[in-house]
């Protein structure tokens, strides 16, 4: 998704500005990013995951909404 295709906030439902990373409203995230972090072992992730997807579809790491309590 980029951020011409910005979709509703998950948690409150609010439409967000194209440039908008958290929801003006509640302060959810907007963007469902993988959580994976770069270390000496691994690259990191950064995939934007689909809105309903808790778990990361490169890497299996949880996601963003996952760990904000949005899925």
């Amino acid at each position: 998704m980029t951020d011409s295709e910005k979709e509703p906030c998950v948690r409150c439902g609010h439409m967000p500005e194209k440039t908008d990373k958290y929801c003006v409203r509640c302060g959810a995230p907007l963007v469902n990013r993988c959580t994976k972090k770069r270390s000496p072992l691994h690259k990191g992730c950064s995939k934007v995951n689909r809105s309903d997807a808790a778990f990361c579809a490169d890497c299996g790491s949880p996601t963003v909404f996952r760990e904000a309590g949005l899925l």
